[in-house]
């Protein structure tokens, strides 16, 4: 009986550890099923396509601004255009006051017409001494004193006519007029304050032709030359691409950034763009490559800055992040210089509360979701 009752207590005791240790492998499943984090994932793409250099920079003028200075000083008493305004060539921009210049062109002419009428009298009297003298009845030294006295008055005469032309010129100058067709980018006078001669009060731009001023690396500089299309974006202006060229090329590279200033000229008829903009280059070469591409979203970075990804390992359901090279953007896409050999999946959602070796799972792009509804 004794025995009978030892051999039931090992039988309970034997069940009981197998339940036991069948709940704690269940927990273990349920708990590694919910520290699973879901993830989207995407293959890395392999294309081909013409070379293209993406840059970016600012906008500016192919020259530089005019700026217009009165060239005689006086008291402002109006201005006209603002900036931004748009003037034409000829147009007045602002005027200082008259009254002093007036007056001295006033005087100027009086006495230039009083030296007319002398030079007039000297001339007849001289015409008429030259003939006595031609006809010996007039002794050589007498001639002289009226010879003289003509070239004298005649001296004073081109004088007088030089300071009328100038007076004229300074009651000219007295308003300022623009030499060129553009917008106002600067003005730095208003009425009240007094002119003096240089000092720049308007700065005018054209806008029918812009420059996008931009940095190529090192690196990607032996694929650029004059000439060269080149597609231009402005972020400012959404939805508007600009087709330009390339104008000009540094021969040294900025010792800071190591990129070399590359001009490219873009035509704008209808003055949307604007100096100081943002600009966004993509030069288009003439030869096709081969690349790797990911989304953009699939990049992230690490502790030290670096650029990785989180590489999906189907055998164990789990990611580990690998260190990669980016190139340039390709609108989404950004191409994968160096660290991946192309065959891997990587996670393109859901990255951002990964680590390494962490289990995942596998959730489907909202576009297949949608496909399925769809079949549905």
């Amino acid at each position: 009986m004794k025995k009978l009752r030892a051999a039931s207590i090992m039988i309970c005791q034997s069940i009981l550890v197998i339940s036991v240790m069948a709940c704690t492998g269940e927990g273990d499943k349920k708990q590694a099923n919910t520290d699973a984090v879901p993830v989207t994932v995407c293959k890395v793409q392999k294309v081909q396509d013409l070379e293209k250099i993406f840059v970016s920079g600012t906008v500016s003028t192919p020259d530089s601004p005019a700026e217009v200075s009165f060239l005689v000083s006086g008291k402002v008493i109006s201005v006209g255009p603002r900036e931004g305004d748009y003037v034409r060539k000829g147009q007045i921009l602002a005027s200082i006051d008259p009254t002093d210049y007036q007056l001295a062109l006033t005087t100027a002419t009086t006495q230039a017409d009083m030296a007319r009428i002398a030079l007039e009298r000297a001339e007849d009297e001289h015409r008429r001494m030259k003939m006595l003298y031609d006809s010996k009845s007039l002794a050589p030294n007498d001639y002289e004193k009226y010879k003289s006295a003509y070239e004298s008055d005649r001296q004073q005469y081109e004088q007088a006519i030089a300071q009328e032309k100038i007076s004229r010129k300074r009651l000219t100058d007295a308003e300022l007029h623009s030499p060129a067709n553009g917008f106002i980018s600067k003005r730095s006078i208003e009425p009240g304050e007094t002119a003096s001669p240089g000092r720049s009060v308007f700065e005018i731009i054209q806008l029918d032709t812009v420059e996008a001023n931009v940095g190529v690396p090192e690196t990607d500089i032996h694929l650029v030359k004059t000439g060269q299309k080149v597609s231009v974006t402005i972020p400012a202006l959404p939805n508007q691409s600009f087709e330009g060229a390339v104008r000009i090329i540094n021969v040294s590279a900025d010792p800071s950034t190591r990129t070399y200033m590359t001009r490219i000229r873009v035509p704008n008829p209808g003055h949307v763009i604007r100096i100081g903009m943002v600009a966004e280059a993509k030069i288009i070469g003439d030869q096709k490559i081969s690349m790797m591409t990911l989304p953009g979203e699939a990049i992230v970075r690490d502790d030290q800055g670096a650029t990785m990804v989180f590489v999906y390992f189907p055998e164990q359901r789990r990611v580990y992040s690998k260190r990669v090279k980016i190139g340039s953007f390709r609108g989404a896409e950004v191409e994968i210089k160096e660290g991946l050999s192309g065959n891997e999946s990587i996670v393109i959602a859901g990255q951002d509360h990964l680590r390494d070796g962490m289990p995942v799972t596998i959730a489907a792009p909202p576009s297949e979701v949608a496909s399925d509804k769809k079949g549905r």
